[in-house]
């Protein structure tokens, strides 16, 4: 019976998805812009950016809107509103930039950055570049880029949009958004609050976020401002004891712990001037700062951590085609348990597009970053790409990345003074792909990337040793994705596969495969647009994976989500009922050999209304 449910899902399309709506069509850019990467007008890069935005009704966190982008592996614990961390093609969170509106978002003490902490409500489309981009954005981006793009207000346009929703387990949300384009500064604002019972006992959680952007010209350019803030609640259940054969959707919710809860807020601020300089070039200055805050409290104690970055930038861009700066980053660890300590680094970077036949570009970019802890870095990149038609686009890139050791990596308190790495260093990856894209008049399209990426110096945690972070000898991933859909103004669908292989090895023995590695996953994207209401559908598929090295520690069994939506547009209003996890999949994303694992929602019904008033 339920792959009878699976197969009727699959043939049901969709137009508006209140979640995200994954676009795997192949198109490249080149980001050439560091501050907010953005688009060259001709396409030109081997990026593979993939694009993927949130449509009608959508509300919740940023993490709902990569749960099917098939370059990242998303991992929640303690539910929809409880920890969400992504990674790309075999690389972890910690190995990913994130971004929000061009301004790195600050990652806690492990490296990690919680995307259930970035709200949905005010978000345009996320692009997520994969692969190595330290040669753009330095230390920790080796996996990747995810780059979340607010609403910015069209020229003489204003616009004011109300939303809420209602979910099971006491889920509600409301989100307001405003945009002013009409007089001298173009403004934009929005709040959200978030809240839920939580699926589990002790998992009830709220989330309250605002955020706004201004910018006006100035002295032949212009001024911006953006600011961004997240206060959060948490219940954390810790897992459940059920064992995972028993859960039916009613065993899981109990908790491993009644009492545990969190609090954290994020905050974003950044300040940017961009002038002319004649003939085609640029002068941009930029200077931000951001923090993130975690109280956390357990049985163990209570524990209060900051994080604070401070960033400056100057850069000159020439007339669109390349772009050469400097950059200047700080971060301080304010902790009540690892102490107090901080870091700095100051970067060189450059990069340039360079055509010398028609459709055929070549991008070279280099940076180069001087920290105070370890050894400089240099991150070259070089990018190809040809694009002979309108049709068809084949691109390829080869690229030195690196991962600076995190403040966990180097002053856990726990681990004893003999156990410690004397020399740990970065870790840094080469990395290959290449790539091939089609979009055909007919509304089919369909692209095919294949990666590599070796790396050395990998930054592991030694359970030996009391978890002391140390480099393992060499670790590689690779895999393939393919993408294969149609499109038309009414109807379209996406059908996506990614194939991955992650190992490592230490000084002796051969390579083992990596933890949370999962070899296949599939996604399905459709959508369909009737005179009477918009009908969608989404469907995700991942293989097992494990908690440990060498399929080690506990096995996360493979599982199938299929999500079903309606909506219907009434004038200004729009209405929306419908629900994820339609089949009721009993799964868990992620697990750990102490608390075990982490159980996520059953089927979860959703509605809501949407409401332009301006």
């Amino acid at each position: 019976m339920r792959t009878a449910i699976a197969a009727f899902l699959i043939l049901i399309p969709a137009l508006l998805v209140p979640r995200a709506n994954s676009q795997q069509n192949g198109e490249v850019y080149l980001a050439i812009s560091k501050t907010a990467l953005k688009a060259l007008p001709r396409p030109a890069d081997a990026g593979d950016i993939y694009i993927t935005g949130p449509l009608a009704g959508a509300t919740g966190s940023a993490a709902d809107l990569v749960d099917s982008a098939l370059p990242v592996l998303l991992r929640r614990a303690n539910g929809a509103g409880g920890l969400a961390t992504a990674g790309l093609r075999g690389f972890q969170a910690k190995q990913t930039a994130v971004f929000y509106d061009g301004l790195r978002v600050p990652a806690d003490l492990t490296g990690t950055v919680d995307l259930s902490a970035l709200p949905a409500g005010g978000l345009e489309r996320v692009e997520i570049l994969p692969g190595a981009w330290s040669s753009v954005q330095g230390a920790d981006a080796e996996g990747g880029i995810m780059n979340f793009i607010s609403r910015k207000p069209a020229a003489g346009v204003t616009r004011a949009d109300l939303s809420s929703g209602l979910a099971s387990y006491g889920g509600n949300s409301t989100a307001l958004a405003f945009m002013n384009g009409r007089r001298f500064a173009k403004t934009s604002f929005t709040a959200s609050r978030d809240a839920s019972d939580g699926f589990q006992q002790n998992s009830a959680w709220r989330k309250e976020s605002f955020g706004g952007r201004a910018e006006m010209p100035l002295g032949g350019g212009a001024f911006s401002v953006s600011l961004l803030r997240n206060n959060s609640r948490n219940g954390v259940p810790g897992g459940t004891p059920a064992a995972i054969e028993d859960w039916n959707g009613s065993r899981e919710r109990t908790a491993n712990s009644l009492t545990d809860l969190q609090r954290s807020s994020l905050g974003l601020g950044q300040a940017a001037f961009e002038v002319p300089l004649g003939g085609g070039a640029g002068l941009s200055l930029s200077g931000g700062s951001g923090v993130n805050r975690l109280f956390s409290h357990t049985s163990w104690g209570d524990e209060l951590s900051r994080v604070l970055t401070h960033n400056a930038r100057l850069a000159v861009s020439f007339a669109g085609r390349g772009e050469a700066g400097v950059e200047y980053d700080k971060s301080l660890l304010k902790s009540d348990t690892y102490g107090d300590h901080f870091r700095q680094n100051a970067g060189l970077f450059a990069q340039w597009a360079l055509e010398p036949a028609k459709g055929l570009t070549f991008i070279p970019s280099l940076r180069y970053d001087r920290n105070v802890a370890y050894a400089h870095q240099a991150s070259p990149r070089l990018a190809v790409v040809y694009a002979p038609d309108y049709v068809w686009k084949f691109s390829a890139q080869t690229g030195r990345a690196w991962q600076a050791p995190t403040f966990a990596d180097l002053y856990n308190p726990w681990v004893p003074a003999a156990d410690r790495s004397p020399d740990l260093r970065p870790e840094h990856s080469w990395q290959t792909q290449a790539a091939a894209a089609g979009n055909f008049a007919c509304g089919v399209w369909a692209r095919l990337a294949a990666y590599y990426a070796d790396v050395r110096d990998r930054i592991a945690l030694d359970p030996a040793k009391s978890w002391a972070a140390y480099n393992l000898d060499s670790a590689f991933n690779r895999g393939v994705e393919a993408g294969l859909g149609y499109k038309s103004s009414a109807f379209s669908a996406g059908l996506g596969y990614a194939y991955n292989i992650s190992k490592g090895r230490g000084a002796a023995g051969g390579y083992k495969p990596l933890a949370f590695s999962p070899k296949h996953r599939f996604t399905l994207d459709a959508m369909l647009k009737t005179a009477w209401f918009d009908v969608g559908t989404k469907a995700y598929y991942s293989a097992r994976q494990y908690t440990a090295a060498d399929s080690g520690g506990l096995k996360l069994p493979s599982y199938f989500t299929a999500d079903l939506y309606l909506s219907r547009k009434l004038d200004r209003f729009e209405v929306f009922a419908g629900a994820e996890n339609l089949l009721d999949e009993h799964y868990a994303q992620t697990a750990d050999t102490i608390n075990g694992y982490y159980p996520l929602p059953g089927r979860v019904l959703k509605c809501g209304l949407s409401v332009r008033f301006i």
